[in-house]
C-alpha cells in the first residue's frame, strides 16, 4: 500500500469504471483524515454501505464472511457508502484513534452487541458480531445493539483478521 495522504479521499463517494482515467489514487493507496485511515478499492461484487470488507493484496474488496476471512492478517474495512460490482472508492481501515464518538464512522453489526466487545465475522456478509468465531483485530463498536443496526467504531490500528 502506497501512502497518499489526505488529498483525493471522498469516502462518501465512489467512481465507476467509466471514471477510470481520473481515479483519485491507485489501488491500495492509503489516506488520512481526522476520521482515520483509508485504502481505495474496487468492489469484487456489490458491497453494502457500512459493511465489512476483506481487502485482498490486488486492491479488490468484497463483503466479509466467516467462510472468505481466510488467513491471518488479511486487511479488513468499513465502506461508508454503497458500492456496485467494479465501483471504485474509499473504505475506513481505522488507524491510530480511528473513528470515535460522533465521527460517524459506521459498520454493521449484529442484534445484541455489547459495547466495546471484540468484534467477530459472522456468516451474514457484511455484517460483524461479539459471538466468537474469526477476531477482527483493533477495533469495537462503540454502543450497545438490541436490534442489528450500524454502529460507530472505534480503533487503535488497521483492522485486520487474527
Amino acid at each position: 500500500m502506497s501512502q497518499s495522504g489526505s488529498f483525493g479521499v471522498n469516502y462518501l463517494k465512489t467512481f465507476t469504471t467509466a471514471d477510470n482515467l481520473s481515479l483519485p489514487a491507485g489501488l491500495r493507496a492509503v489516506g488520512s483524515l481526522p476520521e482515520g485511515e483509508f485504502v481505495f478499492v474496487q468492489a469484487d461484487g456489490a458491497i453494502d454501505q457500512y459493511g465489512w470488507v476483506k481487502i485482498e493484496q490486488d486492491g479488490q474488496a468484497a463483503m466479509l464472511t466467516t467462510t472468505n476471512a481466510g488467513s491471518q492478517g488479511l486487511l479488513i474495512g468499513v465502506a461508508q457508502v454503497a458500492f456496485a460490482n467494479d465501483e471504485y472508492g474509499w473504505v475506513w481501515v481505522g488507524g491510530l484513534n480511528g473513528g470515535g464518538v460522533g465521527k460517524g464512522i459506521k459498520g454493521k453489526l449484529a442484534a445484541s452487541y455489547v459495547a466495546k466487545a471484540n468484534l467477530f465475522t459472522t456468516a451474514t456478509a457484511g455484517v460483524a458480531d461479539d459471538a466468537s468465531t474469526t477476531k477482527i483485530s483493533y477495533v469495537v463498536g462503540l454502543a450497545a445493539t438490541t436490534g442489528a443496526a450500524a454502529v460507530e467504531l472505534g480503533s487503535v490500528a488497521h483492522l485486520k483478521v487474527n
